[in-house]
């Protein structure tokens, strides 16, 4: 027991003898200022600095350790967290601000706050403008305040602001399997709603009805239900009031792609460039008519009679526009249109109908493609221009079954 009481009392006045620094035949270096004394010989890491003295990196080693307590205790503890609600019991902790503006502290202000606009933002208003009274006030956010404007600016054009019925017709030269129907017609009409900033035209265009027929529609006569329009639904649509050098305004409306039955997201801003799928379980597809069906639904009659669930992208130029003493607005449309048959229970409609535009009809005098718009009043709907289309519109070039 001495022994083992002789080697622990060694070995505990070796341990006092190293944290004295005195564990090294080489002298200490004396300590200065209030640096600590170094607890061992130059390591070679302290050699290698260019002052040669161990103060620095003693001085540094003591401070490290300091300050990364500091900072983390800034970054994790609680002073950082009680920071937050500090800002949240200013005066815009509850943002006292509109939707539609965000709040900024300003101590020069009485409340205390300001509310600035966020840009592009609009206001409406139900307060009625314009020199017919077919527009409405609103306010849009410009350089962070809200600018008054009025939907119904015609400046020194024509006055188109307000409520339209428009019907558009198609002439077309379709084929359906090998069978060739020689002429076919589209006719749409559409509910048109037009707000004007003096050349521009911004349009909402609620298609209303659609009813199509051939010069063989015996053999086969496609037929648009009335869910297939409302399916399609109301189109933002931009158009532009020209000046003729005669002192006439003109009228036109640049390329505007449709894809139907198709997830939006699936071509994004470049409607051209995107190819119509062929299998129904593509996942941009969609059952736009919520029947069950993919695509949108349209039904035959005839000797090939069917149902089919289709998806279809589409074009449409409207050029030369003019209007009449009566202020009825006629202009020509260009169109294009291809379609893709997902599900049919007759195989021979599967590759669907193939649409090309005809200059000139065989079957009438005239324009073959066209718009007509009317003013309607303010207010109206689809239903009272599908009700009075016969004294609204001129009459149709062929009388559709």
């Amino acid at each position: 027991m001495k022994k083992i009481a002789v080697i622990l009392t060694a070995f505990v006045m070796a341990l006092f003898v190293v944290s004295c620094g005195g564990g090294d035949s080489e002298t200490p270096t004396e300590p200065s200022g209030n640096d600590t004394p170094d607890s061992n010989t130059e390591t070679p890491d302290e050699d290698k600095s260019d002052s040669g003295s161990t103060e620095t990196p003693d001085a540094a080693a003591d401070t490290d350790p300091e300050t990364d307590t500091d900072t983390d205790s800034n970054s994790n503890g609680d002073d950082t967290d009680t920071e937050e609600p500090v800002e949240e019991e200013g005066p815009c902790a509850e943002n006292p601000c509109a939707e539609d503006e965000t709040c900024t502290v300003d101590a020069t202000t009485e409340e205390g706050y300001i509310c600035t606009c966020i840009e592009g933002k609009i206001r409406p208003s139900e307060t009625v403008c314009g020199s017919t009274q077919h527009g409405k006030l609103y306010q849009k956010c410009e350089n962070g305040d809200w600018a008054e404007k009025c939907t119904c600016d015609p400046g020194e054009y024509p006055e188109v602001c307000g409520y339209y019925a428009q019907k558009m017709w198609f002439t077309s030269k379709s084929k359906v399997f090998t069978i060739d129907l020689a002429e076919g017609w589209t006719r749409t009409y559409f509910h048109i709603v037009q707000e004007q900033e003096q050349d521009k035209i911004h349009i909402k265009a609620t298609y209303c009805n659609i009813k199509i027929d051939n010069s063989m529609s015996s053999v086969l006569q496609v037929v648009m239900p009335q869910s297939f329009a409302d399916a399609l639904g109301t189109a933002d649509k931009e158009a532009v009031l020209t000046k003729n050098d005669d002192g006439t305004f003109g009228y036109k409306q640049d390329i505007f792609w449709e894809i139907r039955g198709i997830d939006p997201a699936c071509y994004g801003d470049k409607p051209e460039d995107y190819v119509l799928p062929e299998n129904s379980n593509d996942p941009c597809v969609q059952d736009w008519d919520n029947d069950g069906l993919p695509g949108i639904t349209v039904t035959a009659k005839g000797t090939m009679s069917g149902t089919m669930g289709m998806v279809e992208k589409s074009s449409s130029i409207i050029r030369d526009g003019y209007f009449e003493e009566n202020g009825v607005l006629k202009a020509y449309v260009d169109w294009t249109d291809k379609q893709k048959i997902l599900y049919t229970t007759n195989q021979m409609l599967k590759d669907g109908s193939d649409n090309q535009i005809k200059d000139e009809s065989s079957k009438f005098d005239g324009p073959a493609n066209f718009i007509e718009q009317v003013k309607i009043e303010d207010g109206s709907d689809c239903a009272f221009i599908v009700n009075n289309a016969g004294t609204i519109f001129s009459p149709d070039p062929v009388n559709l079954k």
